[in-house]
């Protein structure tokens, strides 16, 4: 039997990770673990400096063995991730809390109640009060091009920085970004059926335009 400490009042809900460590999610700002071999335990908590906010309360939280991702939902909207590290020969290797890795939250809407890894594709179900959502997993593009900077930050959040005079923008739109690509006059986003230019007017980037093109892949020269 094991004793765990935790919010009374909210309903647990425990990941049991490679046979011996207990993850467990009690509406708190921290996920509790416990390691039944090594009878240590150990918090994990999400960090401001990724996006989450202070206090912000983890609800529930599943483990996904073959992409060694834990991932934990938020009452404020966030799925947040950890990657585990590497286990090497003869048992060496990172140990507690410093095997894993705080991962760019996913930003969702309403106060999560479940999370759960399923099918072949191990795709990540999150269902909130109001809705279900089926996420899977994307690499983040980015982009450095004549001394601008861009890097996806959510599936359809783009942050966009102009070294040359300071000036930075979040770059939101309607569409889940698969590519990017900036020059000091424009930046473009794509998700494979169609493309969206922004360019920089004053204190803000400008929809310059938006047309169809299926491309897994797109470059700007001047004006072409």
């Amino acid at each position: 039997m094991v004793k765990l400490n935790g919010k009374t009042g909210h309903q647990a809900d425990i990941a049991l990770i490679e046979g011996s460590l207990l993850v467990t999610a009690i509406g708190e700002p921290v996920l509790r673990f416990w390691d039944l071999e090594q009878g240590e335990n150990y918090i994990l908590s999400p960090q401001e400096k990724f996006g989450f906010e202070k206090g912000e309360n983890i609800n529930c939280v599943c483990f996904c063995k073959a992409k060694g991702l834990l991932a934990a939902g938020t009452d404020k909207g966030r799925v947040a991730m950890w990657k585990k590290g590497p286990n090497f020969p003869g048992g060496r290797g990172l140990e507690g809390k410093d095997m894993w890795a705080l991962q760019t939250p996913t930003e969702l809407e309403g106060n999560i109640i479940q999370v759960k890894w399923g099918s072949r594709k191990n795709l990540l179900a999150v269902s909130s009060i109001n809705s279900v959502s089926i996420l899977s997993e994307q690499a983040m593009s980015s982009h450095f091009h004549q001394q601008v900077a861009a890097v996806q930050i959510s599936p359809s959040l783009v942050n966009v920085s102009f070294l040359s005079t300071g000036g930075t923008h979040s770059l939101c739109t309607d569409m889940h970004i698969s590519g990017v690509f900036t020059t000091k006059g424009a930046v473009a986003v794509w998700n494979g059926k169609q493309v969206a230019i922004f360019e920089p007017s004053e204190s803000t980037l400008r929809n310059a335009g938006t047309f169809l093109c299926e491309t897994p892949v797109l470059a700007m020269h001047e004006e072409s």
